[in-house]
This record gives C-alpha cells, sequence and structure tokens, in this order.
C-alpha cells in the first residue's frame, strides 16, 4: 500500500510539473507573439500613413503656428522648420517621430512597471501594442504617455533625493509644457495626479494641505497657464488654412495624392479650431452596430474588461491597489470619454494608470499604498464590481481576442482590434506586398 501511495503520489507531482511547464511555454508564446506583432505593425502602420492625405493621422503632427499661435501646434512647427531648412519630407519626420515615441513608451514602460504587471499585458492591445492595432500610431498619443512617464521617473528621483527640487520643478513644467502644446489634453488627465504627488511630497515636508496646495499650484504655474492658453487659443479656419498653405508650399518634398493640392485643409488641421459641439458624442447614445450591439453598452464593457485585466489575476497581490490606482485615473479620464475617439483614450488611461501605479509603488512602498486604499470608501463595492480573473487561462485568452477599436464601436472594428484579426491583417498585408 505505501508503494502505491508513493506512485500516486510522484503522478499527481509529474501532472502538476507539467501544467506548470504548460501554463509557462503558453505565457512565454503570449509574449512573442505580442512582439512579433509590433515588430510586423510599425511598418504597416508607416505605410499606411505616407502621405500628407492621410489627414487625421500625419496631419495631426502638421499642425503649425504658421497662421500664429494655436493649440497642439508646437510638433508641427518643429517639423516644418526642420523640413524647410533641410528639405526633408514632413513625412518622413512624422514617421521618426512616431517612432521614436512608442519606442521610448515600450522601453519605459516595460523597465518601470516590471515585476508588477505581466509582460503579455504590457505588451499587449491594451498597451505598446495598441495604437499599431488601430492605426494611431501616426499620432500623439505615444508620445503624451511617454511624457507623462518622464516626469514621475523625475519626481521618483526627486523623492529619492538624486535631484534638487528646483531642477525637478523646472523639469516636469518642460516636459508637461511641450506636451501640451502637443495636445492640450495632456492638461486634463496628466496634470492632476502630477499636482496630487507634488502636494503629497509637500505635505511630507511638514506642510499643512493649504500650504502643499499653495506651493504645488506655484510650482506647476507654467503648465497650468500653457493649458488655458491651448484651450482659449485653440485657431479657426483662417489658422488653418495658413497652416494647410504652408505646407502647399513644400510640396515638391510632401507626398500627396491629392489633398496637398486642394483649396482648403481636411481633418486634423481643418478642426483646429472646433469646439464641443463638433465631437461630442451625443448621438452615441441612440448608435447600434447590426441592430444587436449598442454602443454605450459596448463601450461600458469594453472599459469593464479593460479594467478586470489591469486589475490581473487571483495570485496578484496587488489587484486591490491596482484596482484603486486604475479607478482614480479613471476619474480624470471621464471628460476624454465624452468625446470620439473612446479606444484611443483608453489606451492612454491604461498606460498612464500603469506608470501611476509602477511610481507610486517603488516610490511609497506597498504598506502605505495599502493604508490609502483602506481609507476610500467604496472598495469592498469596487472588488465585487470590477474583481480580477481567477483563472490564469481564462485571462489569456481573453487578452488574445478582446479588441478595442480606436473610434466607433462595431463588431468589425472589434475583430480587427484584436491580436488574432490583427495577425491576419498582417498577413494579408505582407502577403500582398510581397507578391503584387
Amino acid at each position: 500500500m505505501p508503494i502505491i501511495n508513493i506512485r500516486q503520489f510522484n503522478i499527481k507531482s509529474l501532472r502538476k510539473q507539467f501544467s506548470l511547464h504548460i501554463l509557462f511555454k503558453r505565457k512565454y508564446s503570449f509574449e512573442i507573439f505580442f512582439t512579433i506583432l509590433i515588430i510586423l505593425g510599425i511598418p504597416l502602420n508607416l505605410y499606411k500613413n505616407r502621405f500628407y492625405d492621410n489627414s487625421w493621422t500625419v496631419g495631426e503632427w502638421l499642425i503649425s503656428y504658421a497662421g500664429g499661435f494655436v493649440r497642439r501646434g508646437l510638433p508641427g512647427e518643429l517639423i516644418h522648420y526642420i523640413s524647410n531648412q533641410y528639405l526633408l519630407s514632413p513625412i518622413l519626420l512624422v514617421w521618426l517621430f512616431s517612432v521614436f515615441a512608442l519606442l521610448s513608451l515600450a522601453l519605459l514602460v516595460l523597465n518601470f512597471c516590471k515585476n508588477l504587471f505581466d509582460k503579455s499585458f504590457l505588451l499587449s492591445q491594451l498597451i505598446i501594442l495598441a495604437p499599431l492595432s488601430e492605426d494611431y500610431f501616426v499620432r500623439k498619443d505615444a508620445f503624451l504617455v511617454l511624457s507623462y512617464g518622464l516626469s514621475l521617473l523625475i519626481m521618483k528621483a526627486l523623492y529619492q533625493k538624486r535631484i534638487k527640487k528646483l531642477v525637478s520643478i523646472l523639469a516636469v513644467n518642460f516636459i508637461s509644457m511641450i506636451a501640451i502644446f502637443s495636445h492640450e489634453s495632456y492638461g486634463i488627465w496628466g496634470l492632476p495626479s502630477l499636482f496630487i504627488i507634488f502636494s503629497l511630497f509637500e505635505k511630507n515636508d511638514q506642510k499643512n494641505i493649504f500650504q502643499s496646495f499653495l506651493y504645488t499650484t506655484l510650482f506647476l504655474m507654467p503648465s497650468i497657464f500653457s493649458f488655458f492658453l491651448c484651450w482659449f487659443f485653440k485657431g479657426d479656419i483662417n489658422h488653418a488654412l495658413m497652416i494647410h498653405q504652408s505646407w502647399q508650399s513644400l510640396g515638391e518634398i510632401t507626398p500627396s495624392i491629392s489633398a496637398l493640392y486642394e483649396k482648403e485643409p481636411t481633418g486634423a488641421i481643418a478642426a483646429i479650431g472646433w469646439g464641443t459641439s463638433q465631437v461630442f458624442t451625443s448621438s452615441l447614445l441612440s448608435q447600434f452596430n447590426l441592430f444587436i450591439f449598442w454602443h454605450p453598452g459596448m463601450w461600458f464593457l469594453t472599459i469593464h474588461i479593460a479594467m478586470r485585466l489591469f486589475i490581473g489575476k487571483k495570485k496578484d497581490v496587488n489587484q486591490k491597489l491596482k484596482r484603486t490606482i486604475v479607478c482614480s485615473q479613471l476619474i480624470a479620464f471621464i471628460p476624454m470619454f465624452l468625446f470620439v475617439d473612446i479606444g484611443r483614450w483608453i489606451f492612454m488611461w491604461l498606460t498612464s494608470s500603469a506608470l501611476l501605479f509602477s511610481f507610486l509603488f517603488q516610490t511609497f512602498g506597498q504598506r502605505k499604498l495599502l493604508n490609502f486604499s483602506s481609507t476610500l470608501r467604496g472598495e469592498q463595492i469596487l472588488t465585487k464590481i470590477i474583481p480580477g480573473f481567477y483563472s490564469s487561462r481564462i485571462y489569456n485568452y481573453i487578452l488574445l481576442f478582446f479588441g478595442i477599436p480606436h473610434c466607433c464601436w462595431s463588431l468589425g472594428r472589434y475583430l480587427v482590434s484584436n491580436p488574432i484579426g490583427f495577425g491576419i491583417k498582417n498577413i494579408i498585408f505582407y502577403t500582398k506586398f510581397l507578391f503584387s
């Protein structure tokens, strides 16, 4: 009988080891799969966005100060100057900025968030793969989140007393102002958490709440002023026309099918003077896809699943803290969800939340964060509404088949935006490219 028990024990042990080995291989293969999609997705996106006619992607980078100060004009002004001085194609410069932003963000996220998130999650269509799978790689989104992450790195160095306070204040404002002058949305979702962190630092220096608030306001006043400057001086149709004409003057080095030669601009350049009435998604409430999928319901479901994927698996001891951070950062992004391109905001929300959680965890430690989280009301309710995943297998398969359309939820965009659909899209693209 003892021999039989030993044999049974050995069999069970072997089965357990084998199953763990399979699980490890599956996780490792997920990381490889997402990495391959990222590598293949970059040339695909660049090829799709190689003309001035790609007015919502390339065009976003080409907004400049040709007609005077307007929101989002700083990168375009720099690109126009370099193109004019050195006769370099502005499309090439847009490509370089986009590739640099995404690769730098990937390095930052993978290094800053290591050991706190699964690498497969960080590489997936919720974080690094997101701009590529939904064709907003050639936009400013990755650059904005990168700027936010760099600001957190500087504040971490300040907390660790590796740099002086004045240097950190100047550096954070410099980075934040560049981000705001690139896209004013940074002031809505990025500045609030930076403000709170500076306030916590000041409170640790034996200052009361009022003093902490006052000092932090003074520290970030250049960034706050820049945000309001962009908010009130957003430009108009005349600015848009002059920007368009400035690129027409560089027509010899600006690839275009027809849009460059039109009298009026289109896309992002034409939209610089738009207000909330042009982009507010009020019609979203009545939109259906295939008469079945109600758009608000599908977006709520998408956000809910995305949050659960962010929180992670049952074995993750930091689920409670991740839930607190992602819900807190969601508050800053709620105004953004009232406008179009909800999928893009989800990418920036989740990526900035991952960076913010990693910063707080590494700076203040797990114990302080748990004490803070336990003081918040509604934590138990949130745990029931937004639980983590109990099964690693279910988590991995949802990650594999989950898609986030960048705009205007539809079944077709969902199928293309998930890793399997994007993988098939890559196969079709490279097959046509090689054999055409």
